[in-house]
């Protein structure tokens, strides 16, 4: 019997040593990726823990690198950030035949790279932000008739190159945002009759280009910083599905806000930075199924926030930087609701927070930039449901952090520019254990 073993070890082809293991090679490209600084993600519950995501970042990462990558053959998810990979390297990839989702972020990819993403028949999810891409390269994605998200957000392509997307039929989200495009382009989505999220902040839309979007009925989502005014929200009336609307550093005023009462099924308004008052406000309560609502650095004042009250369902009001005082505070009592209030950089002082005693579902309170000290922090700890808490750049010192030190719930404080020390730091960590405190 030991003779047979013996002569088994000795013939050509047979072995009874210990097999390698199927995913050693896998296991080192994992290494490699975390030893490179990148980031790993591995399915726990698969057989083996096979490697599915990798997330790789810094100039170190080159051409080369992806080479490596090779033997993750169960990667679904690649992300590329600020790296040095560039259209010779992107050939690399093929090998990566369960790749869904790739993200080459600040990349110096050009048209040219694109050619090499054909192999690559799973992706789903593209993301080409501020690379080189222009409308030639966009061609190249033709044979990718499974992607359902492009981001194309800070290229060089243009309305020209926007029919290109039209053999795209799968595609529900689509970012154009910082790129030239004009009205002229939006006739060039029309095709893309799936779409349900749309990215056009920074573009040059205007008005005149709002009408191409009516036949996007699928729309929920719709972002519009460009150059929109009251006029333009007239042309949005037919997007019924529309759950969310960023508005913000438009033209819109307050006038225009009536003609948002047609999208009854809108959840989230943004109108930061857009033109805005309290005339228009009132227009608003047709939204009843408003549940965030962004207004800040707008010119809303105590007096336009009465007609907040109508909005049952708001969970999260942002007030930064507007001229809200602590006597408009007391108008926002009817919001039960909310969980998320933002008064960073208004004229608040210490009678502010004891406006907010109503609100006994508050989570997250900013008050950074305010005039709230010590003295005001004792109505700020009586709202017990507090995680997050933004106390940045007020003259609170360390006499005030005791008040705090009953918010048990806190996750989260910041302290950054205020007049607390590192000591008294120390001292309210002991209480809240659990708290992160940004600071001294």
């Amino acid at each position: 019997m030991l003779r047979m073993v013996a002569l088994a070890l000795t013939l050509p082809g047979l072995c009874l040593c210990s097999p390698v293991r199927a995913d050693d090679a896998e296991d080192k490209a994992a290494a490699f990726v975390q030893k490179l600084g990148g980031k790993v993600t591995r399915d726990e519950r698969a057989p083996g823990k096979p490697v599915v995501a990798v997330i790789l970042f810094n100039t170190k990462v080159t051409d080369a690198v992806l080479k490596d990558l090779a033997p993750l053959k169960n990667l679904n998810k690649l992300t590329l950030l600020d790296t040095k990979v560039t259209d010779a390297g992107l050939k690399n990839l093929a090998p990566l035949k369960n790749l869904t989702a790739l993200t080459l972020f600040d990349t110096p990819v050009t048209d040219a790279g694109l050619k090499e993403l054909a192999p690559l028949k799973a992706l789903t999810s593209l993301s080409l932000y501020r690379t080189a891409v222009t409308d030639a390269g966009l061609k190249e994605l033709v044979p990718l008739k499974n992607l359902t998200a492009l981001d194309l957000s800070r290229t060089r392509v243009t309305d020209a190159g926007l029919k290109e997307l039209a053999a795209l039929k799968n595609l529900t989200t689509l970012r154009l945002s910082g790129t030239p495009v004009t009205d002229a382009g939006l006739k060039e989505l029309v095709p893309l009759k799936n779409l349900t999220a749309l990215d056009l902040n920074r573009t040059e839309v205007t008005d005149a280009g709002l009408k191409e979007l009516a036949i996007l009925k699928n729309l929920t989502t719709l972002s519009l910083s460009t150059k929109v005014t009251d006029a333009g929200l007239k042309e949005l009336a037919t997007l019924q599905k529309l759950t969310a609307l960023d508005l913000s550093g438009t033209k819109v005023t307050g006038a225009g806000l009536k003609n948002l009462a047609p999208l009854q099924r809108l959840t989230a308004l943004n109108l930061n930075s857009a033109e805005v008052t309290d005339a228009g406000l009132k227009d608003l309560a047709a939204l009843q199924n408003l549940t965030s609502l962004d207004l800040g650095f707008t010119r809303v004042t105590d007096a336009g926030l009465r007609d907040l009250a109508p909005l049952q369902n708001l969970t999260s009001l942002d007030l930064g930087f507007t001229k809200v005082t602590d006597a408009g505070l007391k108008e926002l009592a009817p919001l039960k609701n909310l969980t998320t209030l933002r008064l960073n950089g208004t004229p608040v002082t210490d009678a502010g927070p004891n406006e907010l005693a109503p609100l006994k579902s508050l989570a997250a309170l900013n008050l950074g930039r305010t005039q709230v000290t010590d003295a005001g922090l004792k109505d700020v700890a009586a709202l017990k449901n507090l995680t997050g808490l933004n106390l940045s750049e007020t003259p609170v010192t360390n006499g005030g952090l005791k008040e705090l030190a009953t918010l048990q719930k806190l996750t989260a404080l910041n302290l950054s520019g205020t007049q607390v020390t590192k000591d008294g730091v120390a001292e309210l960590q002991k209480a809240l254990l659990k708290c992160q405190i940004y600071g001294p």
